[in-house]
């Protein structure tokens, strides 16, 4: 039996491994879907819990119950809420949500000793699950944007080694002027080093289909690739194109900054 238990853990992570294979979205986000989902169903465990009081203190016993405030309101309503479960279930679900959020339940609320047992244990669970569940949120959160929080710790650091350093203020102005002008540049040179952890002929492919439309508009690069698709040694052509594009460097200048070497026949 434990076997067949093991087995079945390792079809699950089977199966979770190809979802991490095909799934596009981020795992910021898959993070906020679990959290979320896990926050619903503590909700409506703990929803289930109290209508437990009901059942532990029965209406013949003559105590007064939570249910009760309700009877007044429903005086000309045919189906009553302690008689329906779909209307006892939203109306414990109202209360756990908002015990769970520290909004509080209103005219909801214990009614004898049992119920207050219960109550206190659900604020206990319900305070420490919304605070594991909001800082977790909170944490991806800050963390959501990694392209964005580089970009702004960087130019942190450039605030702040320009003051240290003293920079004049023309130069301090220029030189935010470039940081925030290669924005995407810089995105993609931290590009360059995720591409840098792939296989050798990853890598190559990869590189392809990023550089594929300025390759295309160099004459000598194109007559390759063409060349490449219909010879019988077309690899060769192709493994050459590619080689060009893997030694293919980002470099960034400034406006009117002189560049590169004086060359001479």
């Amino acid at each position: 039996m434990r076997l067949l238990k093991l087995v079945r853990v390792l079809k699950a992570s089977r199966l979770f491994r190809r979802f991490e294979v095909r799934m596009s979205i981020t795992y910021g986000t898959l993070a906020l879907v679990k959290f979320f989902a896990m926050l619903m169903l503590i909700t409506h465990w703990l929803a289930n819990l109290w209508a437990l009081t009901l059942v532990l203190v029965e209406e013949t016993e003559n105590i007064p119950r939570w249910v009760d405030v309700f009877e007044e309101n429903e005086v000309n309503v045919v189906e009553k809420t302690k008689d329906t479960p779909w209307k006892l279930y939203m109306q414990c679900l109202y209360f756990t949500a908002c015990t769970i959020t520290s909004v509080g339940g209103g005219a909801i609320g214990p009614q004898n000793f049992v119920e207050t047992v219960i109550c206190t244990i659900m604020v206990i669970l319900s305070g420490i699950s919304w605070a594991i569940v909001l800082g977790q949120v909170c944490g991806i959160l800050a963390n959501f944007n990694a392209d964005e929080q580089a970009f702004r710790s960087t130019m942190d650091e450039l605030n702040l080694m320009m003051t240290d350093r003293v920079i004049p203020r023309a130069m301090q102005r220029r030189l935010r002027a470039f940081f925030l002008s290669n924005r995407l540049a810089q995105r993609r040179a931290r590009h360059r080093r995720v591409i840098e952890g792939l296989s050798p002929g990853l890598k190559g492919e990869m590189l392809m289909e990023l550089n594929r439309v300025w390759i295309s508009k160099v004459s000598f690069l194109n007559s390759i690739l063409e060349e490449a698709e219909l010879s019988d040694q077309g690899s060769y052509f192709y493994s050459f194109v590619v080689d060009i594009s893997m030694k293919m460097q980002n470099a960034f200048h400034a406006q009117s900054e002189v560049f590169g070497e004086l060359q001479a026949l």
